[in-house]
């Protein structure tokens, strides 16, 4: 858990800095600001320690973990609005008038995409509820990260939501919202990492098979 325990000092660090020299709206609300980096790369960390620390020979079965951390990062720097117009990950490519190679790409893009979750679901589906029957740390903070991801979801774009109703927030309550959004995903990534952190320190410290995620059919 160390590793954990150093990147949220120096997460928190960076965000105080950041917030003192370029102001807290540019942190924590801008495309380029701190968090959205951070973001990126606790993700990419995921992914890095993800396949470093996967016992050997389970990675053959166990690869979409990797995978689905580097779609997050890939999400971070805005992968589905790139390539095409509209993006290669945009529904609305197959409506609009764009070559019949784009619209295939984009297809065989999401059904990448889709197989790597449906596979993480299935097979990661019965050793979560085993770790959280058996109040397993990793497991916990899983769930923890997707409530966070569905928080930010919800808070996203809360202003247009509103105003859609007939409800228009002041400007700087619309920042507000934003820096939540921003927060709850940066918490999301957190999460992701504390339970790879807490499933290896389990693993590491018990010769027992039932303690690894991934020997969990």
């Amino acid at each position: 858990m160390r590793l954990f325990h150093l990147l949220c000092i120096f997460i928190s660090l960076g965000l105080a800095v950041s917030s003192l020299m370029v102001g807290w709206k540019q942190t924590f609300t801008a495309e380029s600001g701190l968090v959205e980096l951070a973001g990126l790369m606790v993700f990419a960390l995921g992914a890095v320690l993800s396949v470093a620390w996967m016992p050997k020979g389970a990675l053959g079965k166990w690869w979409p973990i990797p995978v689905v951390f580097v779609l997050f990062c890939l999400r971070e720097l805005d992968f589905h609005n790139a390539f095409f117009t509209p993006g290669v990950l945009q529904t609305r490519i197959f409506t609009s008038p764009v070559p019949l190679w784009q619209k295939a790409v984009s297809a065989a893009a999401m059904s990448g995409i889709l197989l790597t979750l449906v596979l993480l679901m299935v097979r990661g589906t019965r050793p979560l509820l085993s770790g959280l029957w058996r109040r397993q740390g990793w497991a916990w903070s899983i769930v923890a990260g997707v409530t966070f991801a569905v928080a930010s979801v919800l808070v996203d774009g809360a202003d247009r939501q509103l105003a859609a109703i007939g409800v228009a927030l002041p400007h700087a309550e619309s920042a507000i919202w934003t820096a939540i959004e921003e927060i709850l995903e940066l918490g999301f990534a957190l999460s992701l990492i504390f339970a790879i952190c807490r499933w290896h320190d389990r693993a590491a410290h018990s010769a027992a098979p039932s303690a690894s995620f991934v020997s969990q059919a």
